[in-house]
């Protein structure tokens, strides 16, 4: 969920990757059906080890999509599956490290014991599917050095997580994203001037004015397209309809408040809406619906778009994004109201505006 102000030329291989068999009584990836014998025969044996391999590496790929969908609150394989295709149209590379990233974190955090029901719900591996998106736009053009630093970074963000559900009393949002990227990204500098859009290229730019809320939703993984953002809104509604409509209105109020600033260029390149977007369908999954918690979500996702206007020139000053810090500050904000305000309150087990009671 950064800013994609450049992007790197690079070639990466393909990525592959394999989980250990684990024993049933004390993991989050095993087999719930193994076949027994008593038998000693080898071959009986080998075949065992294959099915509980192949049974692991399912759970693997399920844990890995959920947690893509739960960067933005999606609690489905299905939906996380059809994110990383979309993020596969804009940017194939950035989806490969993003698959990579999940991946790393949700394992750091299953070998080293941490609770294994928000393992297997991605509540691990998000932060470090961010990582992954991060390192592939901003992150070294060398790719050992690119794989390296996700998998480093996606490690710690488990670690900070699990510090953060003891000091958070609500949800930790993306700060383990922020604190450990920036920690590079302050020091690397990598952001540089857009090029000037050309003043007698009016119909293109009126059109892509038209089409930046899409591009603002798909910038919440650091991809720049209509396309992909188009493929994230459709994941969105397979989930919950109303969650999409929050994801791509609270992007639309986002880039008009962006074109209130005068700050056409960041507009079209989504900047202005992604924070918005996030912190609308965050107001969206854990409120109760009601009208409301409606006027909430639009309410953050004009506060996030300010807040991203007052933090861009600070953080473009020091050479970096100010990646979703507006989101997490408005959303935290917004999570304090519950009871607040009559008409708003949190819902027990968050989902969804159509579940949620």
């Amino acid at each position: 969920m950064i800013i994609a102000r450049r992007a790197f030329q690079r070639h990466r291989g393909r990525l592959s990757s394999n989980f250990y068999n684990c024993s049933p009584s004390n993991t989050l990836f095993s087999s719930s059906s193994l076949p027994k014998s008593e038998q000693d025969d080898d071959k009986k044996t080998k075949a065992n080890q294959n099915i509980s391999i192949t049974a692991t590496n399912k759970a693997a790929i399920d844990a890995t999509t959920t947690s893509i969908g739960q960067v933005i609150f999606l609690n489905s394989s299905k939906s996380g599956t059809a994110i990383l295709a979309s993020l596969a149209i804009g940017d194939p590379t950035l989806a490969a490290f993003a698959g990579l990233g999940a991946y790393t974190a949700t394992m750091t955090a299953h070998f080293i014991g941490f609770n294994q029901q928000s393992c297997r719900d991605g509540l691990f591996g998000y932060n470090g599917a961010l990582i992954g998106c991060a390192t592939s736009v901003f992150g070294p053009s060398f790719l050992p050095f690119a794989v390296a630093n996700t998998i480093l970074g996606a490690s710690a963000t488990s670690v900070l997580c699990a510090s953060l559900n003891k000091a958070l009393s609500q949800p930790q949002w993306t700060w383990s994203f922020n604190i450990v990227a920036l920690t590079s990204l302050l020091r690397m500098k990598p952001m540089e001037p857009l090029e000037e859009i050309a003043a007698t290229d009016v119909a293109a730019t009126t059109l892509n004015v038209v089409a930046s809320p899409l591009v603002g939703v798909s910038q919440i993984f650091v991809v720049n397209s209509v396309l992909t953002g188009a493929g994230i809104v459709g994941s969105i509604a397979m989930y919950s309809p109303k969650l999409g409509v929050h994801a791509l209105g609270g992007s639309t109020l986002g880039c008009l408040v962006g074109l209130l600033f005068g700050n056409l260029e960041d507009v079209i390149f989504g900047l202005w809406g992604y924070n918005s977007a996030l912190a609308s369908m965050a107001v969206g999954t854990f409120f109760v619906h009601s009208r409301e918690a409606v006027a909430l979500s639009a309410g953050s996702a004009v506060a996030s778009a300010a807040v991203f206007g007052a933090l861009q020139p600070v953080f473009g000053g020091l050479g970096a994004p100010c990646l979703t810090l507006p989101f997490c500050a408005v959303a935290s904000a917004c999570y304090l109201l519950d009871s607040q305000v009559s008409g708003l309150k949190l819902a027990k087990e968050p989902h969804s505006p159509e579940k949620n009671a």
